[in-house]
């Protein structure tokens, strides 16, 4: 007999064991009574559930965006990464709109979230970035940044409880203000962020998003040499650290920078393909 999730109270200390619970599967207990639907609903509970995901290597999962060769529609998928699961096991996902959109990217995810560019006007003009969760299938629409340009998106949590999102812009002339706009979920507005390293520019052409690490967002620059620029959501402080003069050798190579196991991880490629985890 399969043994199946379940949630157990304890009305003393209100805890809820939850290892064998899915996220989809515990919006279900929303129905049970009003204080299990509180109790599922507190902060707390939901990051008590998602540091025990985080823990649990079989939870990872790999999201992309796939436009059909035949058809020439836009279709999105998750993977295991864990190599104790079959490669075999993909999952087709619903889209977060009602259409089928003509276009579909995905910019950054973070703790099972992903922000996704959806439009259903070949010209792109009525396109709509997504802040969507694909296990339990609720999308919130989010305001868009200003055009125009290269640029690189990024999500991560700070200490204070809420996700933020970060945009940056690539510009070629480096003696021009480089554009950085950062939007708190809370605020739901974008706010335009000073102070970047005077002279350096960004170098996003290899990146697919921003890489999260130590409640900073991290990426390439470059003046002279290439740098490592950060910048912290808590305090939003710049900083910068020069990579190893053996990258700075390199010619006519995309550099970028990633996440690998909670550490950074610069890379190099003559040909990007772009991809992400949530």
């Amino acid at each position: 007999m399969t043994k199946k999730p379940y949630l157990f109270i304890e009305s003393s200390n209100r805890e809820a064991p939850i290892d064998q619970v899915t996220a989809r599967s515990l919006l279900r207990f929303n129905c049970v009574s009003k204080s299990w639907k509180t109790l599922i609903s507190e902060p707390y509970f939901a990051r008590k559930h998602l540091n025990h995901a985080k823990n649990d290597q079989n939870s990872q999962r790999m999201f992309i965006c796939e436009l059909g060769p035949e058809d020439g529609i836009f279709s999105m998928y998750c993977c295991p990464l864990s190599s104790n699961q079959l490669v075999e096991d993909v999952r087709k996902l619903n889209f977060p709109s009602v259409c089928e959109p003509l276009y579909c990217s995905s910019y950054c995810g973070c703790d099972g979230l992903a922000i996704v560019d959806v439009s259903d006007n070949i010209a792109d003009e009525c396109s709509i970035l997504l802040l969507w969760n694909p296990s339990t299938r609720q999308s919130v629409v989010l305001p868009y940044p200003k055009p125009g340009g290269i640029f690189c998106l990024g999500m991560g949590y700070d200490s204070r409880s809420d996700y933020k999102i970060l945009k940056i812009m690539e510009v070629e002339d480096f003696g021009c203000e480089i554009p950085c706009e950062i939007l708190a979920l809370k605020s739901g507005s974008w706010k335009k962020i000073d102070k970047h390293p005077h002279g350096i520019r960004s170098m996003l052409s290899a990146m697919h998003s921003l890489a999260f690490v130590h409640v900073a967002f991290h990426w390439i620059g470059i003046s002279r040499n290439y740098y490592v620029v950060s910048f912290n959501i808590s305090n939003e402080v710049y900083g910068e650290m020069p990579l190893p003069e053996q990258i700075c050798l390199m010619s006519n190579i995309g550099i970028g920078i990633s996440v690998l196991e909670g550490m950074l991880c610069v890379y190099s490629t003559s040909n990007f393909v772009g991809g992400d985890t949530f």
